[in-house]
């Protein structure tokens, strides 16, 4: 049985009339029999008014938007969380049991204008946050209040009508969790005036149109649905004349619509498939039917559509729905009821809502690990310098060398991105380089280094292509092997196909044949060398009037070459330069250093190596030198650095290439080209031929090296070996600290960590392999110290896995006994040991260790970290009280000097005005993590480490005075200063001088006293109320009583300034 209209039928006159005016002559009714009126009647009759109910929109967000939001995020959105513009896709049901899908893809972050798999595009807005807390925090009831005063300006303003998609906007919230590859999401389809609206009859179309009608809407809907013109717009108005002929129109045509009797429905595209109620877009459109048209009662058609987007005329519903607008709709500051997040109980908030989230994990596991090994790199772009990460992976590195200096710089080119090594070695890995050569193990004993040192490289770094190759270096002085020949042709050829060539070799002869090819080749080559206790590295110039690339004229010209490069630059030295020594066989010399010297200078050496290669001008860039200014993001590029851990001193030097250099001089290089390995094996089998040739034989013979080799360094090994040493963290710092100092003769190791050992960790961190991850980070770190120093007592180096208690990170009342339990344990472990090694993430997780230390009298040394800055420093003694014993008599005052009268210097927390708080939580990713340049972390262990050495050495231990850069010291080991900060931007070192404050708020003897007072009650109030220690000090009258128009607080974790980044 067909039923009739009834108040669907209306007259339309189209004179100048008012739309209000034209809608009522619309609703006057035609006439209809007698019958048609008693069916119609009865059919009423059985349609009990009731609240309009829509079925919700069903939400399909692809894993792989989540994982473009993810890349979007770390690559282009970095800490930028303001909103941005995406596209949802929109399908109108074409199934009668399943409804239509509302799909999030991958192109909805870069949306095109065309609609795809005949969905429908929507506008929406992502707001994604910065971290969970900020994610927890949106105050989703007021964006979903601004979302519904949007729909309402639109329908006001007449925007509906030209883009009827904005009544099906929606928002997205999230939080792309980069580290652990998630995506947490919430989405809302905003619905307004929901509770306003009275759906008064709903029936199948098919029930409602007559045959003729049915008929002719399929095939004006199939010729709608088939252009791209009026496809996209999911909302529509309906025209049936008289003689049952459908006419579909676009919304901006209603003042446009012709007069006659017609029948008017309102459709709209629906993805519901129930038949007791419409989809959720048909309430936004009865407001805008309601408030811009003044229709007060809305005869609308729930479009469905078979699979081949046709009709489906048994699911699609005709019915009719009022609203009542509510007094004050149309003010300029009314605010609409509005509903739609998913699973939201209106009044409620957010409590009914779930947080969804995307695992991200599965998705392609293998590149998940190097995306993660290069993030830091990307992060570092967040804030700071945007590296060329394409550059860096095609860069082919030719390592020379892979001893001590070797590994490090090879594990560290990784680090800075570099996927492309080659490592040329002639020796044997034996057992005294276990723990001097970072990589090895003992396993690689008698193994060649160039082959043992490739799955070691491989394990921390799958992506690497590295390849290893046994091969002595030519040598001039040393006897001619049977392979010399094909030696020195392979490194001709490894020379050649090499972009860059860094010369780690032990003995400075080694280095000549390389640095020539070098020059021959115009490649950039570094040098790195260490001595006893000082340490050079530099970049060779460019070679004489020619460009980086392939043979030009200059070859033609060869007994002419130019002093200039091919900029017309004077050209830079090589590390041949400035020695006016003959080349001799020196290789029987075994290279000594101080432990910490190699992390040092190869920290410097591939630091200087990333910013030539971000360098416009790269081999050819001038020289600078430390206190020029420089607008490059990394800073200056010296041409030498060189450095003496016994004077605190690092001097940037530029000098330039020598006529009579014997290695890239024009006449050196024009011999080299003439005769090629003739020559070669000339200067092998007679050193002095070089001299000859260069006309220095007669000359005043002397050396500019920087490398020195003092008689001795009276290191206490008895002391070292029996020294109780905990390490408070075993990240990169913790790693490096404890490999330098069992080098250093430290038998006796505590490493305290909570964390896992994750991908990122695995190049950056040294000791950790792939098979170490997920274990704890202070079990890895055991096993491996272990492996490499065999001599060790089993029971002496031990693993602690426990979290540091911190301030301002407040303790639920479950969690209080494991916590204090954390403060116990941290206590006993500070109590039984003798130095203990600050080398955590976070500022607040460094405040009780450092409190403990100044209450036990402990040696303290902290290393820290900020982007292109670092900070070594050791802690002063406490206030008056002896280092033989911790039992310690409380009291009320206490001496500001320590136990032999002088006055105490300083702990890491001695020039803070604030207390430490979470400074994890609501931060950014990149402030979140340790974003620093990769060399860095090398260079502040080696100065904690040997800043440590010294201070044991010393014969006042932790009492001793502080020295500063520039003064004398007769003490063999040289000064030994208070704090060590240096920069890689500006290349300089400073050792600073500060001394306790009575208002630290880790050290002074009002906190002490207050801990010796109350205890873990103490550390407790503390810990959730961080606030506590600044009433409790007097910072926060000092901070009230500050002029604040001429004083400005500065919160070092937020300031960009040189060093303000250490935390």
């Amino acid at each position: 049985m067909m039923l009739p209209f009834g108040s669907i039928i209306h007259h339309l006159k189209f004179h100048h009339k008012s739309i209000l005016s034209i809608t009522k002559e619309l609703a006057k009714p035609i006439a209809v029999s007698p019958e048609k009126r008693r069916l119609e009647m009865a059919t009423e009759a059985e349609v009990q008014p009731r609240p309009l109910k829509a079925d919700a929109i069903k939400l399909d967000v692809k894993i792989k938007f989540a994982d473009d939001l993810r890349r979007l995020k770390l690559d282009v959105l970095g800490t930028d969380d303001s909103p941005i513009p995406i596209a949802g896709y929109y399908t109108p049901c074409n199934h009668p049991k399943v409804p239509g899908i509302f799909t999030i893809r991958p192109e909805s972050l870069a949306p095109s204008s065309v609609n795809t798999f005949g969905s429908l595009l929507v506008p929406g807005t992502l707001i994604n946050t910065n971290n969970m807390l900020g994610f927890q925090n949106l105050d989703v009831a007021s964006l979903l209040r601004e979302e519904g005063k949007k729909i309402l300006h639109d329908i006001l303003s007449g925007k509906i009508e030209e883009c009827p998609s904005l009544l099906l906007r929606f928002l997205v919230i999230s939080f792309a969790d980069l580290k652990n590859w998630k995506v947490y999401y919430n989405v809302v389809f905003p619905s307004v005036f929901g509770s306003k609206m009275t759906l008064l009859s709903l029936h199948s179309a098919s029930k409602v149109l007559s045959q003729e009608e049915a008929t002719s809407l399929s095939k004006s809907m199939e010729e709608w649905r088939g252009s791209n013109d009026t496809t996209v717009h999911p909302f529509f108005w309906v025209d049936i004349s008289s003689d049952s002929s459908v006419v579909v129109r676009q919304l901006k045509d209603w003042n446009d619509r012709q007069g006659g009797g017609q029948k008017l429905l309102f459709g709209f595209y629906d993805h519901g498939c129930h038949k007791d109620y419409p989809g959720w877009p048909l309430r936004n459109y009865i407001a805008f039917l309601s408030l811009r048209w003044k229709i007060e009662k809305v005869q609308f058609l729930c479009y469905r559509e078979t699979r081949r987007r046709g009709l489906d005329l048994e699911n699609s519903l005709i019915g009719e729905a009022s609203f009542a607008a509510p007094h004050g709709w149309d003010g300029s500051d009314y605010v609409p009821e509005v509903i739609g997040w998913e699973g939201e109980t209106p009044g409620d908030g957010r409590k009914g809502m779930k947080i969804k989230s995307i695992d991200l994990k599965p998705l392609s596991p293998e590149s998940q690990v190097e995306e993660q090994q290069l993030m830091h790199l990307k992060l570092m772009g967040w804030r700071h310098f945007p590296v060329n990460l394409d550059k860096l992976c095609g860069t082919q590195c030719l390592v020379l060398g892979a001893g001590a200096l070797g590994c490090e710089v090879s594990r560290l080119l990784m680090t800075w991105g570099v996927r492309k090594l080659t490592v040329v070695d002639g020796g044997c890995v034996a057992m005294p380089d276990l723990v001097k050569q970072s990589l090895y193990v003992e396993k690689d004993c008698g193994v060649p280094r160039a082959t043992a040192i490739v799955p070691h490289l491989k394990e921390r770094c799958p992506a690497v292509e590295v390849e290893g190759i046994p091969m002595e270096i030519p040598v001039p002085g040393n006897p001619v092997s049977p392979s010399v020949l094909d030696d020195c042709r392979r490194l001709q050829t490894l020379v050649a196909k090499s972009d860059v060539v860094f010369l780690l070799t032990d003995t400075w002869e080694s280095r000549w044949f390389p640095t020539l090819l070098c020059a021959n080749e115009n490649k950039i080559a570094i040098t790195a060398a260490v001595g006893y206790e000082s340490y050079l590295v530099m970049r060779h110039g460019a070679r004489p009037g020619k460009r980086s690339g392939g043979m030009d004229d200059v070859i033609a010209h060869i007994q002419n070459l130019s002093p200039e490069d091919a900029l017309g630059h004077q050209r830079l030295g090589c590390c041949f330069c400035n020695e006016k020594t003959s080349l001799f066989n020196s290789v029987s010399n075994e290279t000594v250093a101080l432990p910490g010297l190699t992390s040092i200078a190869s920290g410097k050496a591939v630091e200087l190596f990333a910013r030539m290669l971000h360098h416009p001008e790269g081999i050819h860039a001038p020289g600078d030198i430390a206190g020029m200014d420089t607008e490059h993001q990394l800073g200056l590029l010296p041409h030498q650095m060189q450095g003496s851990l016994p004077k605190c001193v690092l001097s940037t030097v530029t000098g330039n290439s020598s006529n009579d250099c014997i290695a890239c001089s024009d006449v050196v290089l024009s011999e080299y080209r003439r005769e090629r390995l003739d020559f070669i094996m000339k200067v092998i089998n007679k050193p002095t031929y070089l001299k000859d040739l260069t006309g220095i034989s007669n000359r005043l013979i002397n050396s500019d090296t920087c490398l020195n080799l003092p008689a001795s360094f009276p290191v206490n090994s008895g002391k070292l070996s029996s020294v109780k040493c905990l390490i408070l963290g075993a990240g990169t710092l913790g790693c490096d600290v404890a490999r330098i100092l069992m080098d250093y003769g430290v038998r006796k190791l505590t490493v305290v960590d909570s964390g896992r050992v994750v991908a990122s960790n695995l190049a950056r961190q040294s000791l950790y392999t792939r098979n170490d991850l997920n274990a704890p980070k202070a079990t890895a770190i055991v096993k491996h110290l272990k492996e490499r120093c065999l001599s060790v007592d089993e029971e002496d180096v031990k693993e602690k896995i426990m979290e540091i208690p911190m301030p301002g990170h407040s303790v639920s009342d479950k969690e209080v006994d494991r916590v204090r339990n954390d403060c116990k344990e941290l206590q006993k472990l500070v109590a039984t040991h003798d130095a203990v090694f600050l080398l955590t993430d976070t500022r607040e997780s460094r405040w009780l260790p450092t409190l403990l230390c100044a209450n036990e009298n402990k040696i303290a040394i902290t290393a820290a970290l900020g982007y292109d800055s670092y900070l070594a420093m050791r802690h002063g003694a406490g206030p008056g009280t002896n280092s033989e014993g911790s039992n310690v008599v409380p009291a009320m005052t206490m001496s500001a000097e320590d136990v032999i009268g002088r006055k105490r210097l300083g702990c890491y927390f001695c020039n803070d005005v604030i207390a430490p708080v979470d400074s994890v939580s609501n931060r950014t990713l990149d402030q979140q993590c340790t974003v620093t340049r990769p060399g860095l972390a090398p260079i502040a262990s080696g100065h904690a480490s040997d800043l440590f050495a010294r201070m044991l050495n010393h014969p006042d231990g932790i009492h001793a005075p502080a020295d500063i850069a520039g003064t004398t010291s007769e003490r063999p080991f040289g000064l030994l200063p208070h704090q060590i900060r240096g920069s890689l931007s500006s290349y300089n070192i400073l050792t600073l001088l500060g001394y306790s404050s009575s208002s630290c708020i880790a050290c002074s003897d009002v906190v002490l006293s207050e801990y010796r007072s109350r205890g873990m009650d103490f550390v407790m109030q503390v810990i959730n109320e961080p606030t506590y220690l600044e009433d409790l000090t007097g910072l926060t009258e000092l901070m009230k009583s500050a002029d604040y128009s001429r004083v400005e607080w500065v919160d070092d974790v937020d300031d960009d300034d040189e060093f303000a980044e250490i935390c």
